[in-house]
Parts: C-alpha cells; sequence; structure tokens
C-alpha cells in the first residue's frame, strides 16, 4: 500500500530524531520540515514587479512593506509543528509575526536552528526600505527580544537590501565588523539569541522545499564563525570557504569532488 504525503512526512520526522543533525542525511530530510505553499510563487511576483519599479512612490513602498509580511508569513507557514502565529500591538512595541511550536515536530526544528525548546518563539519583522538596515532598527529588535518577547529565542528580518556592516555579494572578505553587525554579534554573545537577516536575494529562494531552513542554518552558523562572507546559495548543499594558491587546500578538494 503506498503511503499518503502526511504519512512519508511523518516517517521523515522520526528519522531526523535518530540522526546526526549535522550529518548530511539530516540534511537530505530538511526538505520535509519546509514545504512552501504554493501562494508563495504570486507574492514573490509581486516583490518582483515592485523592485523594478524605478520610482516607487510613499504608497508603493508602504504595500511593499506589507508585502514583505505577508511573504514572511506564508514562509514561515511553511514550516511544520507551529502552533501559534500572532501579529499584535502589546503596550510596549507593536510585533509583525511571532510564530512559536509546542510540538515534537517544532522541537526538531529548534534544534537544527540552535535553539533553546524554553526561548522556541521566533519574531519576524519586515522592511520595505531601499537602504541597508540600520544599527538603531537593529537595536530595537534586541530590545524587544530582551525586554518583551523574552522566550523568543530567534529574531529574523525581513528586507531588500540586507543591513548595515554585513557582508555584501561579490565583495573582498571582510576583515572587521562594525554597525549593525557588531550589535548582533555583541547581542548574540550577551544573550545566546540570534539576529539574522534576510535580504531580498534570499527571500526569493524560499520556494524551494526545505529551502528556509538550510538558509537559517548558514545564517546563525557564521554568526558563529564570522566568516567575512555572504552564505554559500541554498541550492549549494555543501558550503565551501578554502583559501586560494599557496595553500592547496581548494585544489585538492575540487579534485575529490570531480572523481
Amino acid at each position: 500500500m503506498s503511503l499518503s504525503q502526511e504519512q512519508i512526512v511523518k516517517q521523515a520526522i522520526e528519522a531526523l530524531k535518530l540522526v546526526n543533525k549535522t550529518s548530511p542525511e539530516a540534511n537530505a530530510l530538511i526538505s520535509y520540515l519546509y514545504t512552501p505553499d504554493l501562494i508563495l510563487e504570486e507574492y514573490l511576483s509581486k516583490l518582483r514587479v515592485f523592485l523594478n519599479l524605478p520610482r516607487p512612490t510613499r504608497n508603493e513602498t508602504q504595500d511593499a512593506g506589507y508585502l514583505l509580511e505577508e511573504i514572511s508569513l506564508i514562509c514561515f507557514c511553511g514550516l511544520v509543528g507551529y502552533t501559534n502565529v500572532k501579529s499584535f500591538r502589546s503596550p510596549s512595541a507593536q510585533y509583525d509575526l511571532v510564530i512559536g511550536g509546542d510540538t515534537l515536530e517544532w522541537k526538531e526544528i529548534c534544534e537544527f536552528l540552535f535553539l533553546n525548546f524554553n526561548q522556541r518563539d521566533i519574531v519576524l519583522e519586515s522592511k520595505a526600505i531601499k537602504t541597508s538596515l540600520s544599527d538603531s532598527q537593529f537595536a530595537r529588535m534586541c530590545s524587544i527580544m530582551t525586554l518583551s518577547l523574552t522566550h523568543a529565542g530567534l529574531g529574523i528580518f525581513f528586507t531588500l537590501n540586507g543591513a548595515s556592516g554585513f557582508p555584501k555579494r561579490n565583495q573582498a572578505r571582510q576583515r572587521t565588523i562594525g554597525n549593525a553587525r557588531l550589535r548582533q554579534v555583541i547581542f548574540h554573545a550577551s544573550t545566546q539569541k540570534a539576529i539574522i537577516v534576510l535580504d531580498k536575494d534570499d527571500i526569493f529562494t524560499l520556494n524551494q522545499n526545505g529551502s528556509l531552513i538550510t538558509l537559517l542554518i548558514r545564517k546563525i552558523r557564521d554568526l558563529h564563525e564570522l566568516s567575512g562572507i555572504p552564505n554559500t546559495p541554498v541550492e549549494e548543499i555543501v558550503e565551501v570557504d578554502l583559501p586560494e594558491s599557496p595553500s592547496k587546500l581548494k585544489q585538492i578538494y575540487t579534485q575529490i569532488c570531480n572523481r
């Protein structure tokens, strides 16, 4: 008797409990933890239209902010095991979106994302601005996670152009840190909570099964390593950061991969 899609997913999640979370076998099963809804492509198309506008008006920019919020909701509803999704104004602040879960499936996701289960909520903020996210905007998220949403262990910005001080694509390796990147590092060191940033290039990869979790894992790991370069695209299964000559590490690795 053939298995239903739901039964296959349940078996994959059961298998995840038995394998090492850092093993290649675990990576192959991540796609079962995140399956984006089919409507995501429609909303990504709307975002492409906005990005192609030569001079967006204030109303168009405001609508793009709402669009990013909607995209973030669609993406995180593609995760298995969540049990609460909230967007509200509290006495201290307004939150674009807070999502969490109390299930065993959500616990598996927390383990992949280096989250303690007693801080298993995720806070999402969307910023459809032309510039990179500033240090003060980053500081607001730090304050929310420290003073208000103390049960949240991960904060995520959905942005168009990333955040100030973060490594940029096609630029030399970053040797120093500052601005929002420095605040990210200090906040993580003092609280063990992570705040990461998704830019437009990241967002357009979220229509692939497993991509959201893979992307978050790589960005959180880079917060620990501070490699100084952007993350490897989610389409690439293995992240490689090996030096060029005179070291032969890269040449040897390439030789091994081509066997």
